[in-house]
C-alpha cells in the first residue's frame, strides 16, 4: 500500500538510542508514513535488524553511494559526511520510491507530540517546506552564524520543484559541507543552503506553526501547558520537539540542554520528561538485547554542567 509520507533519516550507531523514541514517536500519531533509515556503519544496520518496526525500512550506506559521494566521504570527517547524507538520502528516497504524495528528512532526535500530517496541511500545494529558527533573544545571534531556517525537518511535495531543489541541495552539500560556520560563504554543514531556495524555486512554504521544529534556541518564547492531554506552546499544539543539544551521559542520566539551565518547569513536565521516559525505556530494551552494547553515552566529564537529571 502506498503511503502519503515518506520520511528519510540517517542514523550512526551513537544514536540509535535516540532514533527509537523518534520512530515510536511517530507511530503514535501519524497513521500513513514509511520511514527510511540510512544506516551510516554496518553495526547499526546488524543491531537494527533485531528491532522489528512497521512502516519502517533499514538501507546500508552502499546501496546509495555513488561516485560523488565516495569522492566527498574521502575529503571531509564523519560528522560533515553525515551532514552531505541528508539531502542525498532524501533525494535516493524520493527517486527509488516516489510513489508517495510528501516527503521530509528527519534528523534522529525529533519526537513527536501531534500528527506531523498537519505541517502539510498548512499549504497542502506547496512544493518545499521550511522551519525558521524562530531563535528566543539569547540565541538571535545564531542567525548570522547557522542561517534562518533548520534543517533538522525539510519537506517536500511530489513535484517537479522540488526534485531540483532537493538535487540542487544534494550537489551543494557535496562540494562544500564543514562543520565550521562560515559567515563570509554563509555555510554551515548542510544547513544554510537551503536559505536560497524561497527565491529560487516556486511553492516554498516557510510552516507557521510554532509547534514544528520547537527547540532549545526557541523554547523560551513561549508558555507551554497542557490540555485534554495535549502540549500547547501558547495556543498552538506542539507538533514535533527537536532534542537537539540532548546529551545521554548514562542509562540513567542525562543533560537536557547543552546550552543552558531550562528554568521553565512546564517545559521540564510536559515536554523533556516524557521524552526522557520513553528514552530510558528503549535504552532498557536494547540493552537487554544486547547487553555490551552502550554507543552513544558521553562521559559526564565532556559534558557541559548545564541541567544534569538523574532517574532512580
Amino acid at each position: 500500500m502506498v503511503s502519503q509520507f515518506h520520511f528519510s533519516t540517517i542514523v550512526s550507531r551513537t544514536h540509535i538510542f535516540k532514533l527509537m523514541p523518534m520512530i515510536h514517536s511517530l507511530h503514535e500519531h501519524c497513521d500513513d508514513f514509511h520511514l527510511y533509515v540510512l544506516c551510516v556503519d554496518q553495526k547499526a544496520y546488524e543491531l537494527l535488524q533485531h528491532v522489528p518496526w512497521e512502516h519502517v525500512t533499514f538501507v546500508q550506506l552502499h546501496e546509495m553511494e555513488d561516485p560523488e559521494l565516495l569522492e566527498a566521504k574521502s575529503n571531509r570527517t564523519f560528522h560533515e559526511y553525515c551532514w552531505t547524507l541528508k539531502p542525498a538520502f532524501l533525494f535516493h528516497v524520493m527517486s527509488q520510491w516516489d510513489d508517495a504524495e510528501y516527503y521530509a528528512h528527519m534528523d534522529t532526535d525529533l519526537f513527536f507530540f501531534s500528527d506531523p500530517a498537519r505541517i502539510f496541511g498548512e499549504n497542502p500545494a506547496a512544493s518545499l517546506y521550511l522551519t525558521d529558527h524562530r531563535n528566543s533573544p539569547r540565541f538571535m545571534s545564531y542567525y548570522e552564524r547557522t542561517g534562518r531556517f533548520n534543517t533538522g525537518f525539510v519537506g517536500a511535495r511530489n513535484t517537479e520543484e522540488a526534485y531540483k531543489a532537493v538535487w540542487q541541495w544534494r550537489q551543494d552539500c557535496i562540494e562544500y559541507c564543514t562543520v565550521e560556520m562560515n559567515t563570509e560563504r554563509k555555510t554551515y554543514g548542510d544547513q544554510r543552503y537551503v536559505e536560497k531556495w524561497p527565491a529560487q524555486y516556486q511553492g516554498v512554504h516557510v510552516v507557521k506553526s510554532t509547534g514544528v521544529n520547537t527547540a532549545l534556541w526557541n523554547i523560551e518564547n513561549y508558555k507551554v501547558t497542557q490540555k485534554n492531554g495535549r502540549v500547547y506552546l501558547d495556543e498552538t499544539p506542539l507538533i514535533f520537539y527537536h532534542f537537539s543539544g540532548f546529551t545521554l551521559v548514562t542509562e540513567n542520566e542525562f543533560n537536557l540542554c547543552w546550552y543552558y539551565r531550562i528554568e521553565d518547569e512546564a517545559a521540564i513536565e510536559m515536554i523533556y520528561m516524557p521524552y526522557v521516559l520513553n528514552l530510558k525505556r528503549w535504552i532498557d530494551e536494547i540493552q537487554t538485547a544486547f547487553p555490551d552494547f552502550a554507543d552513544g553515552f558521553i562521559p559526564k566529564h565532556a559534558v557541559p554542567d548545564t541541567h544534569f537529571i538523574q532517574l532512580d
